[in-house]
């Protein structure tokens, strides 16, 4: 039993010593948002990246990471021309009937599982929590290593009802009008940069 257990954590202490960790460059990554109505029309913005770091293996595979973002500095980019209503809908965003930041201030992805497609195109697998709540999720995503930076990039669809985020969804309030519908489904574009 002691000579299982002595093997066990030789083999952890050899694996870790081969991984490399990455930390996120903070300023240099980037999360936008994009959420649609049923009519067709679209929101976007950003979110900061508050902190993160990826592993990786000897042969410079991506196998594991977590990273965190600040959803207090959720922004909007579309309404720059109408400052009252962007401060409104960021206000609302930011509220209980979406995010509720002031509850909750952050949301975190972990990674579960990265398998490799082509040289460059890994698939994701993680788990996703946001306003208390955790669910899984994969993505396809283009990640390259040159000169000890990594840089990861993916465009990622959210079924937001999934977290209990059921504000104007049609899926759950039939009677609301289709101006009034907004998409289950928003997109996370999502551009990493992590460094030894």
């Amino acid at each position: 039993m002691i000579k299982s257990i002595f093997a066990a954590l030789v083999l952890v202490i050899a694996t870790t010593a081969h991984a490399d960790t990455y930390k996120l460059d903070t300023k240099a990554s980037s999360v936008g948002w994009k959420g649609f109505k049923k009519t067709g029309s679209s929101h976007n913005g950003a979110i900061s990246i508050k902190d993160g770091e990826v592993q990786v293996d000897k042969k410079g595979q991506l196998t594991a990471g977590v990273f965190t973002v600040d959803m207090a500095t959720i922004s909007n980019e579309d309404l720059k021309d109408s400052a009252e209503y962007q401060k409104k809908l960021v206000g609302h965003l930011a509220g209980p009937d979406f995010f509720d930041v002031t509850k909750f201030p952050t949301s975190t992805f972990k990674l579960t599982s990265i398998t490799p497609k082509s040289k460059d195109e890994v698939l994701v697998k993680g788990e996703l929590t946001m306003i208390g709540k955790t669910n899984p999720i994969e993505f396809p995503a283009k990640v390259t290593t040159t000169k000890g930076v990594m840089t990861g990039e993916a465009l990622v669809k959210i079924d937001r009802t999934k977290w209990g985020l059921k504000y104007g969804s049609g899926n759950f309030f039939k009677e609301l009008a289709a101006d009034k519908i907004i998409s289950d489904e928003f997109e996370l574009n999502l551009k990493l940069v992590a460094k030894k």
